[in-house]
């Protein structure tokens, strides 16, 4: 993994994120309303997290599948709302996490290259909740890639301290 020393801007990251959106959307928060939805986006993630680890030991894998989904959207809508931005679809968010992914790829390749792959296998995992085709390996093998990328963008985009 590389030194994930954030070594973008904030107006960098807001751009990156208004780039998957159309100028149509209101998507502005306040700087209250941000702060109170990241907050309750982490705590949906560690939640998600804490329920993929409970049910990988249960052997749910349709569970493991939708909780990693989920906690992955959680660690993007985060990121969003710290930079005063709401993100509601599933369109958005796989948008959002392909421009987040090029940001780091333009100081870290690979490890752009990682958010990018697990922002599919997480989106995969969405759908294998639904339809259940894929193997329990593949879905193991997706959920830690995802739970990786989420440790990525923490490590890139930490909370924004001053809004």
């Amino acid at each position: 993994m590389t030194n994930c020393a954030p070594s973008f801007t904030a107006e960098q990251v807001t751009a990156a994120i208004r780039a998957a959106y159309s100028p149509r959307w209101d998507t502005s928060l306040t700087r209250e309303d941000a702060a109170n939805k990241a907050a309750t986006y982490r705590s949906s993630e560690a939640h998600y997290r804490g329920h993929v680890q409970r049910s990988l030991s249960d052997s749910d894998y349709l569970q493991v599948a939708e909780k990693s989904w989920g906690a992955f959207t959680q660690a993007i809508k985060a990121i969003c709302a710290d930079h005063q931005i709401l993100l509601s679809s599933h369109v958005g968010i796989m948008r959002v996490a392909d421009e987040l992914s090029k940001l780091i790829a333009q100081t870290a390749p690979e490890d752009g290259a990682r958010v990018s792959d697990a922002s599919v296998m997480a989106h995969s995992l969405h759908l294998h909740f639904y339809e259940d085709e894929l193997p329990d390996d593949r879905v193991i093998q997706s959920a830690d890639a995802v739970s990786e990328a989420i440790d990525l963008l923490r490590q890139w985009f930490p909370p924004e301290v001053a809004m």
